[in-house]
């Protein structure tokens, strides 16, 4: 399922009766920052835009929005779910834009393919399902700091493994890092990172398995997470900004 997920995250860079908001145990709806990961990441439902930066002409630059929404039976715990608990939500809407409903590999995930560039706040609202509750939430919480892109290697060797310098982010609640290999790499390296860390490091070992290439991947996320208890369920509203490289040197 891992995989699956993170190939269909892949492509996705290439190419009515409102419910009451109930008060959240962690604690009353405040947002839950600078956590560790296990913590920050277990909720039943995602609905996410990351502010999007890609590797060009030597520099990280601006290119749009990168969003997500997913409603799931069971708890997500470290940002994994799988595809069979995912529920139909109705209409997903983010600031106007109603989302498709994604099924090329998974069912019930919903995303935005207008390239849409959505500001600050984000409105969410939820049509409902027989599965799912009508709900609606405006996110106001702004995405975390950043600002040592230039730190963030081009190539990496996977007989030395690598640490990036990320030290002064911050407002941040959780660091995804996903990297993909050659054709015939049969790992995908992935962690998590708490939002107060100031490195991120892979051993060679973690590395092995892939596969040397010019043409590999590697995103960088940083999250800033805000829940919410509506309808008895744990929702994680998130904004947060993303750093990925479709050009990353895979070297042996």
């Amino acid at each position: 399922m891992k995989l699956h997920f993170y190939i269909f995250l892949f492509f996705l860079i290439v190419v009515s009766c409102k419910k009451k908001e109930e008060p959240d145990a962690d604690p009353s709806g405040t947002p839950i920052t600078n956590v560790n990961p296990s913590d920050s990441s277990s909720y039943q439902a995602l609905f996410s835009c990351l502010n999007t930066y890609s590797k060009i002409s030597g520099t990280y630059t601006a290119v749009g929005r990168l969003t997500s929404a997913y409603y799931s039976t069971q708890l997500i715990t470290n940002e994994v779910y799988s595809s069979a608990n995912l529920q139909d939500m109705g209409s997903v809407n983010l600031n106007g834009v109603t989302f498709k409903n994604k099924s090329i590999v998974t069912n019930f995930y919903y995303n935005d393919t207008t390239a849409t560039q959505f500001l600050m706040p984000h409105t969410w609202i939820i049509g409902g399902s027989g599965a799912v509750n009508s709900f609606s939430y405006s996110n106001t919480h702004t995405p975390p700091i950043f600002n040592k892109s230039a730190n963030i290697p081009d190539s990496i060797s996977t007989g030395a493994g690598f640490t990036i310098d990320i030290s002064g982010t911050g407002d941040c609640s959780l660091i995804k890092v996903v990297m993909l290999g050659g054709n015939g790499s049969t790992v995908y390296p992935n962690k998590l990172f708490s939002g107060t860390d100031t490195l991120i490091t892979f051993t060679s070992s973690e590395l092995q398995g892939l596969v040397p290439t010019n043409a590999g991947y590697l995103s960088i996320q940083f999250c800033k997470d805000h829940y919410r208890t509506i309808g008895g369920k744990r929702i994680n509203f998130r904004s947060g900004l993303q750093y990925f490289n479709t050009a990353f040197k895979i070297k042996s």
